[in-house]
Order: structure tokens, then sequence, then C-alpha cells
């Protein structure tokens, strides 16, 4: 009998001992996961955060220190600590708290900045100071049992890249429709010698005919890699047997059977991807603290420019009383230097305008356009109705695309708005019109547009020419952010300094 009790005796202990042990490793383990949770919604407070700070043309605020240089060390921002509401295994207390670091990468001269935010998440462990028996589980997990508050912990990294509304040739939210013939979209480098002439896309002779084909889509030198990306959020694509010298990136289209909704692909150089989407953030009215105001614009008239650090700013019409420029025939609109003492200042280079209304013209000539920059000066132009440079309507003496920025102001809901680019003359500058059906139609034998293009929608009809400049990429504006790698830092490293290769 005594023998009997005493084994029933051990093998309710080991039951007791086992069932104890079991508890302890799901209840830990349901802790460890929850730790996880917790550090991954400090993570996504991180990023909301540089959401939220997304302003125009400025990069985004981390916490309540506004970071627009990289000193040295690199600028990191700690979030007190927060509590979540828990009701785990025996624990009702969990916390996340993260720190965002700022650090840049330097790309054909552009300081492109990119964040590392490291993110703790802490949960209570229920029961006593002990782990359960099995030893795996135990190393893997590595709990904290030495404070009176006994915790795991688990830290996660997050690094995002931006990015800018002038990555890519022509990006829309809804389907994209390249009509007619003579379309192509292509790149080149401006930066690069071996892929431009003279930080052009092609030669041209005086009256802009063109001199050799270097420079042409059909010159390899200019194509590799193959740059041109064109992409939509939306599924429907016709390319129309257009030339792109890059891939066509769609939100679920579809090449074959009767259901393709990306047609006309014959001409496609790269690939086509059917799981793009990226949100097109809404540009919203400039909020300047100082600008000249005028009425509407129907006359002649000469913008002249600021210091880089402090643009002239110019405003056409108010909220209340909106104003239009609307030139025709020799009527010119020329952005110029600033004078200092009377004569022409080249530093006073930057030129800010916003439109309330519309912008429109219809040509003034075959030399100048109805708008004018001259060879120098850098122009912003924000625009709340719509745009239409017919004609030759522009011409931009700088031959570049980056010295003209032009936003489309987002409209209201259900409120149509259209950005046009006609004519024979060449465009050089970029567009972003989130909220604007973008349609850009050359003629006659030239119809080149040379930068990066961003609308609602968008339709190419005519002899139309996309040169996408990708030395652009870096400048403009940040529209978001994109998480380039996501890992559990298993070290607890937490030094926010990268020592990798971040790919943008």
């Amino acid at each position: 009998m005594i023998i009997t009790i005493t084994i029933l005796a051990l093998l309710a202990s080991s039951l007791v001992v086992n069932v104890n042990n079991r508890r302890m490793t799901v209840s830990q383990a349901s802790a460890w996961q929850e730790a996880l949770a917790a550090a991954e919604a400090g993570l996504h407070q991180g990023i909301a955060q540089l959401e939220q700070g997304l302003a125009q043309n400025s990069l985004p605020l981390a916490g309540a220190v506004p970071i627009t240089t990289w000193p040295s060390p690199s600028p990191t921002w700690s979030s007190p600590s927060a509590s979540l509401n828990h009701g785990g295994e025996g624990s009702s207390s969990s916390t996340y708290q993260y720190d965002m670091t700022l650090n840049k990468k330097t790309i054909n001269g552009f300081d492109k900045p990119y964040y590392c935010i490291v993110s703790t998440g802490t949960v209570v462990l229920p029961g006593g100071k002990s782990l359960s028996m099995d030893s795996a589980d135990a190393v893997l997990r590595k709990l904290n049992l030495q404070p009176a508050t006994r915790t795991a912990t688990r830290r996660i990294e997050a690094w995002l890249k931006p990015v800018y509304t002038t990555q890519g040739p022509l990006k829309t939210d809804q389907p994209i429709n390249l009509n007619n013939h003579n379309i192509f979209v292509d790149s080149f480098n401006s930066t690069d010698p071996t892929r431009s002439v003279n930080g052009l896309p092609d030669a041209r002779d005086s009256n802009g005919h063109l001199l050799t084909n270097i420079g042409q889509f059909d010159a390899p030198n200019f194509n590799v890699p193959l740059s041109a990306n064109i992409a939509t959020n939306s599924p429907f694509a016709n390319i129309g047997n257009a030339s792109v010298y890059g891939d066509v990136l769609t939100n679920g289209g579809a090449t074959d059977g009767n259901g393709a909704t990306v047609t006309n692909i014959s001409n496609v150089k790269g690939e086509i991807i059917n799981d793009y989407y990226e949100p097109l953030e809404p540009i919203y009215a400039p909020q300047w603290s100082s600008a000249t105001v005028s009425g509407s614009v129907n006359n002649s008239k000469t913008y002249t420019g600021g210091t880089a650090t402090s643009p002239a700013r110019y405003q056409v019409g108010t909220v209340a009383n909106i104003g239009n420029i609307r030139l025709s025939g020799g009527k010119q609109v020329t952005f110029d230097f600033g004078t200092t003492k009377g004569s022409p200042d080249r530093t006073k280079n930057y030129i800010e305008l916003y439109v309330t209304g519309d912008f429109t013209t219809r040509g003034s000539g075959s030399t100048d356009g109805s708008v004018v920059i001259v060879k120098g000066v850098n122009v912003k132009i924000y625009v709340a109705g719509n745009l239409n440079f017919s004609g030759n309507g522009l011409v931009n003496y700088n031959n570049t695309a980056k010295s003209l920025e032009i936003y489309g102001i987002s409209p209201p809901d259900g409120t149509t708005q259209t950005f046009t680019l006609a004519g024979n003359s060449d465009f050089y500058g970029t567009v972003y019109a989130p909220g604007a059906d973008l349609k850009l139609a050359g003629g006659g034998s030239s119809g080149e547009f040379v930068g990066s293009f961003t609308g609602k929608s968008a339709f190419l009809n005519g002899t139309t020419q996309i040169r996408y400049d990708e030395a652009l990429d870096g400048t403009g504006r940040i529209s978001s952010f994109k998480i380039a790698a996501w890992f559990e830092d298993v070290k607890n490293l937490n030094t926010g300094t990268f020592t990798g290769q971040l790919k943008f």
C-alpha cells in the first residue's frame, strides 16, 4: 500500500510539474508574441508620425523637432513610452517606445533622407520568477526575470526611404491611355555624359532638327538600364503600341484572355507588373507668410526672383476672388532674375507663383511662347484650377526639367480638373497634379516632353515623346515613405546607424 501511495504521489507530482510547465510555456510564449505586437504598434506609430509630418516641399518632422539638415551625429528623436490595452495570459500591461533617426545617402549629388525607426515592445510576464523547463524555449525568448516587474521585450527596426513626386516619367491613379501614333517613353541621365548630349536627351541644330540619332529612343546606351517605367493604380492601361523603354506597372492588370485590361503592349521593352500601388499624396494651397498678391493677368507681365532661401512669391487672386492667368497673341508672362541696384542679380533666381484660378495660354509665335523662363531662373507654380499650355505656350530656356515644377492643387471631391500640355514646342519641367486629368498632346513633327508627369489619369495623343531625366529622382517633393527593410533586432543594437547598402 505504501509503495502504491508513493508511486501515485510521484505520478501526481510529475503531472503537476508538467502541467505547470506547460502553463508557463504557453503564457510566456503568449507574452513573447504580444511583445512583438507592441513593438510593431510602436513602429506603425513612428511611420504615421513621418506621414503626418509631410508638408509642402519640406522634410517630415520627427516629433517636435524639424529636421532639415544632417548634423553629426545623425539627429534622433525618442518617443515617450505609451501603454496599450492588453488582455493576455494573466498579464494586463504592455508598452511601446520608439526612436527615430534621420540618415542620408548621396546619389547624383542629391542628399536623399531615409529614416531608421527602432521600436521596443514590452509585456509584463505572469507568474513567478521562473522559466519553463523547455531549455530551447528559454534560450530563444531571453525573458527578463531580474526586476520586480518581470517582462518580455522585443525590438524591431524598419528602414524607410522617400518616394519623390519625380520618380518615373508617368504615374496616375486612374487609367493610362497612350493613343494614336509615334508615342514613346524613354529615359536619359543629364548628369551622365555617356547617356546625354551636353545634358540634353538628344542633339539638335538651331532650328530644332535632329543632328544624329544619339539620344533617340533606339540608342541602346541611353536606355540601359530600362528606367522609363510608367505606373497606374488602376488595372487599366492602353499602351497603344507605344514604345516604352521600361516596365508597365498596374494594380491587378491582366494581359491575356478576353478580360485583358493592359492592352497593345507589343512595344513594351520591360516587364508588365500587376502588383503596383502607390497612393498619390494630395497637394494643398501654399500657406505663405507673405506674398505679392494681384488680380487676374491678361496682359504681359514679368515676375522677378528672390534668393534660394527667400524666393520671390506671387499670388494671382484670392480664395474669395479667384484670379486667372489667360494669355493670347503676343502677351507673355516672363520669369526673370531679380535686381540689385537696378542690375540683374543672378543670385535672385527663385520664383514661386500661386494661381488661384486657371492658367491658360494660346501661344505667341514660332520662337517665344506665352510663358518664358529666362535661363538660370528656377520656377515653381501652383495652380488651383485648370492649366492649358497650347500652341507654343511655354519656353524654358534652361532646357532642364528640374528648373520648372508645376503642382496642381487637389480639387474638392466631385470637381473636375484638367492639365493640358499641347503643341509643337518642347516642354522641360515636372508636373504633379494628383487630382487632374492629364493630357499630353504633341503635334507636327515634334512633341517632346522632358521631365516627370503625374495626374489622376493620363491621355497621350499625337506625336508625343516623354523623355524622363533620371537625375530628377531625389528632387521635387517627398510624397511618402516606403519601407525598404523590416526586421527584428535580436541583438538589441539600437544604433540607428545604417551600415549596409540601402537601394534607392
